[in-house]
């Protein structure tokens, strides 16, 4: 009983798991990767030593 219960709650949660990596892949990702990338300008936190 107890292992069917156990395999019931893994697939439930691969099954959300899944699905968030389907079909919302960018839901916890950082928006400062979809700025475009300016090759003239270095970033202001890199300074010369």
């Amino acid at each position: 009983y107890y292992t069917v219960k156990d395999i019931l709650g893994i697939l439930i949660f691969i099954l959300i798991l899944i699905s968030l990596v389907l079909f919302a892949p960018d839901l916890m990702g950082d928006p400062d990767n979809y700025t475009p990338a300016n090759p003239l300008n270095t970033p202001p936190h890199i300074k010369p030593e």
